[in-house]
Order: C-alpha cells, then structure tokens, then sequence
C-alpha cells in the first residue's frame, strides 16, 4: 500500500530503503534526520507497514496513533530515563494485539541517558520474536556507539525552500505565501505548515510588537496581553484537535471490539499523550514566538538589498546595537524556557521591555 507513504515529501531515497527493509525486517532501526523533514511521518509510516501491510482500516489506526500494537514513546522532559527504557522493554515484551508484529518508536532518541540507553541494549540487541524498535534522532552522534551499532541506519536529507514550497503549494497555500512560510520555517515543513495554521496568531502577536512597541509600560501591557491571547488560540486549536481524536478513538475501539483491557490501555495511552502534548503547547508556542522575534531583528541587520525573511512585514529601522540586545534578550528568555519554569505573563513583560522602543528609535 502506497497510501501511507504519501504525505512524505522530498526523502525518495529514505522511503525506497524503508519500504524494501519492511519486506524482510531487522529488529532494530534508526532513523537519522533534522526536524521536521518527514521522519517522524515516516516512521509511523514504516510501523503501519510493518504491523498493517495492505490492510487499510489498521494502517489508519496508526496514522491516528491508536494502534494498540504500535507504541509511540516521547515523554516531555530533556532526557529518556531508565523509566522511559523500561517501558520500550515492556512494550516489546507485551503480545501483539492483533496480529503477530509490534512496533515500539523512540521519538528524540538522542535524549536517552547512559543508564536507559544501556538497559535497552539487550533488547536492541534480541528483542522478543515479532518486536521491532525505531528510533527516530536528529543527533546521531549524541548516541552510545553501542546503540548506533545494534541499529540498521537510514538517513533522511535537510528539505530545502523550493520542497517545502511545492508541499505547502500542493496543499492549496498561494505562492507567494508558501515561500514566505517556507523561508521562515528553514527548512522544517511542519513549522511552515503550523505557521499557516494554529501558530500563525502566536507569529503574528510577537512580529506586530516587535514593531510597534513605544517605550512605554502600557504598551509592553497591551502587546503582552495581545501575545498571551494568540498562545490560547493555539491551545485551544490543539484541544480542539484531541477532542475529535479521542472521538474517534471511541468509535475506533467500538468497531474492533478489543478486550476491556486493550481499551483501557489504548485511552490511558492516548490520554497521557494529550497530557504531555497541552504540557508542551504553550512553551512551543512562546518559543515560536521567540523565533519570530528573532528574524524580525535580524532582517534589521542584514546587509541593505538583502532578502528579509520577513518578506510580509517592514524591515525594522532599529539601530544595530539594539538589535543585538534584543537578540540576547530573546536569547536569555529561551535560555529561561529550557531551564526554570517561569511566570508566562512575567517572562512575556521582562523580554517586551527588553525590545527596542520603535517610535523612540525612528526619531533619532
């Protein structure tokens, strides 16, 4: 079934390996590719063939991640532990549900620390008949050289502007936007396809103080008020998203009539994804932001003539060393994100007070 590949765009060589390897599967792969590029998809889409072959109803139940037997692991914290080990182990172990193959995907895999990375090695190594691991990284050298060597890589490229332009074009995006979201997302079609959807407020608040702040308290309080709005709209986007999920997984576990136990399983499962997915939204969201913000000062110090990213908005007249201090301020509040766990509405004032006054710079 050629179906399930489809929504992957510019990795042809990546797909042909993995489409050739699921007809005589090793136990074990790792999936090498920047963000965004389609390996995520492709992973799923490698699952779906493993566990579903031609059958389309089981593939679609991995496309919608509620196959009972292809497990997804991404916890929301900066490392995979022995917890997180456990668990891949766990899921190899535990029978298939309906037919005679599962598939366990390690998303961020680079995230595995020493002690979880040397717990799954036996089962890298020998996993239970029927049990596939992949494990999908963006850093393959952040890996043991251990982990590396039990797996069968598959690399998958950068995409460039003109792919990701002809993706988003063939989703009915008008041209001149999709090169704007294109250029933006740097390569990643997932940020380009969300910056046209849920994110496209979040961009939106950030851009617009960039250029409108005053210098004055009241401002700093409008804008970070307008940017806390946008960063709900794309919380409750995403929400609304797991409500028609967990919809559809009711009526997904009704018309297969699993065992009880399978299907509190598949809900715990699915439900503890949508937990650490809302954990996640707002901090994407305001990084997001943060991003947007930075590409607004460096267009204001790029070389005159230069193409700005920004393509949609006037290049900012700021002065070049208050650019620089807006960058570091954008580079402290991301560095705040990573490490604490701050006050939103506070980090959101503290970095908008840190931003060049426009009015007070186009007068000097």
């Amino acid at each position: 079934m050629t179906v399930v590949w489809d929504g992957i765009v510019g990795q042809e060589r990546a797909v042909d390996l993995l489409k050739r390897a699921a007809e005589r599967p090793v136990h074990a792969y790792l999936l090498v590719g920047p963000r965004g590029c389609g390996v995520e998809d492709a992973a799923r889409a490698f699952a779906a063939t493993l566990v579903a072959g031609d059958d389309a109803r089981a593939t679609d139940l991995v496309r919608r991640r509620i196959h009972p037997d292809v497990v997804e692991v991404d916890p929301p914290t900066t490392q995979l532990r022995v917890e997180d080990a456990r668990r891949v182990i766990d899921a190899a172990y535990r029978s298939p549900v309906e037919g005679d193959r599962k598939v366990i995907i390690v998303f961020d895999a680079e995230r595995l620390n020493d002690a979880a990375a040397n717990k799954l090695l036996k089962t890298l190594e020998e996993p239970p008949p029927g049990a596939f691991l992949v494990l999908v990284t963006a850093g393959a050298d952040q890996l043991l050289p251990t982990i590396r060597s039990r797996c069968q890589r598959i690399d998958f490229a950068f995409l460039g502007s003109t792919t990701v332009v002809a993706a988003l074009e063939s989703a009915g995006v008008e041209p001149e936007r999709a090169r704007l979201l294109a250029g933006l997302a740097g390569g990643r079609l997932d940020r380009a396809r969300a910056l046209d959807g849920r994110m496209a407020a979040t961009r939106r608040g950030f851009v617009d103080a960039a250029g409108e702040l005053d210098g004055s308290g009241a401002g700093v309080a409008v804008h970070a008020e307008l940017i806390q709005a946008a960063l709900q709209e794309a919380v409750t986007a995403l929400e609304v998203a797991q409500g028609v999920e967990a919809a559809e997984l009711e009526t997904a576990l009704e018309a297969a009539g699993y065992p009880e136990r399978v299907a509190r399983a598949q809900r715990r499962e699915v439900e503890e994804r949508h937990r650490r997915e809302h954990r996640r939204a707002r901090t994407d969201a305001l990084i997001e932001g943060i991003t947007a913000l930075e590409t607004m000062y460096r267009d204001a110090l790029a070389a005159p003539g230069a193409t700005p990213l920004n393509a949609d908005r006037p290049v900012l007249t700021s002065d070049p060393r208050a650019c620089v201090r807006a960058l570091e301020a954008c580079r402290r509040a991301r560095q705040a994100l990573a490490e604490h766990n701050p006050n939103e509405g506070l980090l959101l004032e503290w970095l908008l007070l840190h931003l060049p006054a426009v009015a007070d710079e186009a007068d000097r």
